[in-house]
C-alpha cells in the first residue's frame, strides 16, 4: 500500500511539473489572481477551426500566424473603479525578461506597445504581444512552433482595441 501510495505522489509530482513547461506559464498564474483581470484560453482544436489572420479596415489580410499553433491566451485589464490601476505592464514584463525573451523592435516604435517572442531555431515557441493604454491593458500570447508574419502591422492592429 505504502508503495502505490508513493508512486502515486510522484506521479502527480511530475504530472505538476509538467503542467508548467513554460517560464510564461507563471505570469498566467500570477494575473489571474489580480482584480480587474480576465483571461481567455483558445485551445489547439478551437485554433485548428479558424484561420487566425487579422485584417486591416479595408478588409484586406493585413497578418497572419502560421504554423503549428498550440495555442493562445489572452489577458485583458481593466482597471477596478475603486483600486489604484495596476502596471500592467510592469507587472507583465517582469514574468517575460529580456535574458529569456527577445524583445521585437518594429518601425514604428511605440512606448504603449511591446512584443517578446522565445525562438526555438528558426520558429517561434512563444510570442507576447503587450498593449498598456492609461489605466488598461491587453495580452495577447501565441504557443507552438511558427512563423509570424510582419509582426509589427499585427501589434498595430491589435493596438486599435486597446
Amino acid at each position: 500500500m505504502k508503495q502505490l501510495f508513493a508512486f502515486v505522489l510522484i506521479a502527480a509530482l511530475g504530472l505538476a511539473t509538467h503542467a508548467q513547461d513554460r517560464y510564461s506559464d507563471k505570469l498566467f498564474e500570477k494575473m489571474a489572481l489580480e482584480p480587474g483581470i480576465t483571461i481567455m484560453t483558445f485551445s489547439k482544436e478551437m485554433l485548428d477551426a479558424v484561420n487566425l489572420s487579422f485584417d486591416d479596415e479595408e478588409g484586406n489580410e493585413e497578418s497572419t500566424v502560421n504554423g503549428d499553433l498550440h495555442e493562445v491566451k489572452l489577458i485583458i485589464y481593466k482597471a477596478p473603479d475603486k483600486d489604484e490601476p495596476m502596471a500592467f505592464k510592469d507587472v507583465a514584463l517582469r514574468y517575460l525578461p529580456l535574458r529569456k525573451y527577445e524583445k521585437v523592435e518594429d518601425d514604428e516604435a511605440d512606448e504603449d506597445v511591446d512584443i517578446r517572442i522565445l525562438r526555438k531555431g528558426k520558429k517561434v515557441s512563444e510570442c507576447h504581444v503587450l498593449f498598456q493604454g492609461e489605466t488598461n491593458g491587453i495580452l495577447l500570447s501565441f504557443f507552438g512552433n511558427f512563423k509570424i508574419d510582419e509582426v509589427g502591422e499585427l501589434a498595430e492592429k491589435l493596438d486599435d482595441y486597446k
